[in-house]
């Protein structure tokens, strides 16, 4: 079943859908064959690249490398506003006559799957094929609506996805060395091909079983295996020789592993029944159920005697297939010594390595050095000088290394001295550079250090001028305030004084009337 909603999503984030693109794409296309021929081998790579990526992301179901053509494959590519894809048959047919897409039935059936070809619609129905020859000869633009109705109807099937399968086996083969140590390690049955590998063939995707079959069917085109039925087997690894046929004893040993799996799947199955029956016993011990409690009890003691005899079967037929294994591993290295044996015996059985033939070439060889040796004696005998002359020749020899090696020395004393004036030049210099560092952090830290004085006496001033004014303030205030009284004070006497003088004038004339009298 295909997964509507993340399909809708990817569709969703196609440009195409975005335009007016995506509605010529669902569109009738048969017509556009020969009226609009650019058109349609547009719309045909888009959906050949849209139907191999949605199968290959498991969003049209399960199957990775095989679509299924029916209505629901119609109905998942529905979209709002646009509708159902009108020419989904007539892309499939054009899929097929390129061989980008071939029939499930004839690949699975056929022992040249990779090569699959024109000759895979003898497996389809006659109609199907001639139907074929006739859109081929005549146009599909003659059937119309009702053309393209027929070729989706004979195009509903099971289809394998050529592209995907490549992938998938090309992504395989560099993996089944490591899964092919040893001999019964080639042979499998379908199921078991599927789960080694499912998960191995296209990164994030698990395979099902039907894209396994169709691998496998691809690798036996490859020559890396043999398929009958429902049997596998695959040639040795780095072996430059096909697979030899599927015999009795693979057929046995297949039988056994069978074997092997389920009776492990059975103890597996033992063991979970056993922690079930102790899970319940406990349940009903807590809620003293005696009965119930023995009952399970007692389940559990049988199934583990069941247990301990089919882990006896289980070893019993471990040890079968290790001894098999150990005979197929000794057949395969009695082959190989058989074969050498037979190489080694055709390189003695060579001419060139009989006796006599030896002996003359290595007398040969010997001659040859010999005369080798006289030439080059000859050779350094020429231009010989007399040994006073060579004593004269070492003696320069020397005189020259010498010179040259005291010349090194004082080349080497030379760069020494270089590098140790550079060494002190770059030390001094850094020092120097952290001196005016320093200088400049203690200048810094000086020019604070005012600058904060400078902040405490600017603030010290203003707190005097501050007391100052309100000093000043409080002395303007009070000469005021005297003044006022003062003036208070006059307006008081000026106030009394009329009764005063009146009083005065009084005095005075009593004492002129005192005096007159």
């Amino acid at each position: 079943m295909s997964d509507t909603t993340g399909l809708s999503s990817y569709l969703d984030g196609l440009p195409e859908f975005k335009s007016a693109k995506g509605q010529f794409l669902y569109s009738s296309l048969a017509s556009r064959r020969t009226a609009n021929p650019t058109g349609f081998a547009s719309a045909l790579s888009w959906w050949r690249t849209t139907l191999t990526n949605t199968a290959a992301k498991g969003l049209l179901g399960p199957d990775r490398l095989v679509l299924h053509a029916d209505d629901n494959l119609l109905e998942s590519f529905r979209r709002d506003k646009i509708g159902r894809p009108a020419s989904l048959g007539t892309v499939l047919t054009d899929l097929f006559k390129s061989r980008e897409f071939i029939p499930l039935e004839s690949y699975l059936d056929s022992s040249e799957a990779a090569n699959a070809s024109w000759l895979s619609t003898l497996s389809r129905p006659l109609w199907w094929s001639l139907s074929q020859l006739r859109t081929t000869v005549l146009g599909s633009s003659e059937y119309g609506e009702g053309g393209e109705e027929t070729e989706w109807k004979q195009s509903i099937g099971d289809w394998v996805i050529r592209d995907t399968v490549e992938k998938a086996g090309t992504n395989l083969i560099p993996k089944l060395t490591n899964l092919h140590a040893d001999a019964i390690s080639r042979l499998y049955t379908t199921e078991m091909f599927h789960l080694a590998v499912s998960k191995l063939c296209l990164p994030g995707q698990t395979l099902s079983e039907l894209d396994c079959r169709v691998v496998a069917r691809y690798l036996s085109s490859k020559k890396l295996c043999v398929m009958e039925g429902s049997v596998i087997k695959f040639a040795a690894p780095l072996s430059t020789k096909p697979p030899t046929a599927i015999s009795e004893a693979d057929h046995g040993i297949l039988a056994l592993r069978t074997s092997l799996t389920n009776v492990d799947r059975y103890i597996t199955s033992i063991e979970s029944r056993i922690s079930d029956e102790q899970a319940q016993a406990v349940k009903y011990n807590a809620k003293k159920q005696s009965a119930l409690v023995k009952s399970h009890l007692v389940n559990r003691k049988r199934l583990e005697l069941l247990l301990s005899d089919r882990a006896a079967s289980r070893d019993k037929l471990g040890e079968v297939l290790m001894g098999i294994e150990k005979a197929v591993g000794s057949e395969e290295t009695i082959q190989a010594l058989s074969l050498g044996t037979t190489t080694l015996r055709a390189l003695i059985a060579s001419p060139s390595l009989s006796l006599e033939n030896i002996e003359a070439t290595t007398s040969a060889l010997s001659d040859a050095l010999a005369d080798v040796e006289d030439i080059n004696q000859t050779v350094n005998a020429v231009g010989t000088l007399a040994s006073s002359d060579e004593e004269d020749v070492e003696n320069e020899l020397k005189e020259l290394v010498k010179a040259a090696e005291v010349e090194e020395k004082s080349k080497n004393e030379l760069e020494k001295k270089e590098k140790e004036d550079k060494a002190t030049a770059e030390r001094e210099k850094k020092e120097r550079e952290e001196m005016q560092v320093r200088e400049r952090d203690q200048k810094r830290k000086e020019l604070e250090a005012r600058k904060a004085d400078l902040e405490e006496r600017i603030k010290e001033k203003k707190a005097q001028n501050e007391l100052a004014e309100k000093e000043k303030s409080s002395r303007d205030f009070q000469p005021k305030v005297s003044q006022d009284a003062d003036r208070e004070a006059q307006l008081t006497d000026l106030r009394k004084a009329p009764s005063t003088t009146a009083k005065s004038e009084a005095e005075e004339e009593g004492s002129r009337d005192k005096i007159a009298a």
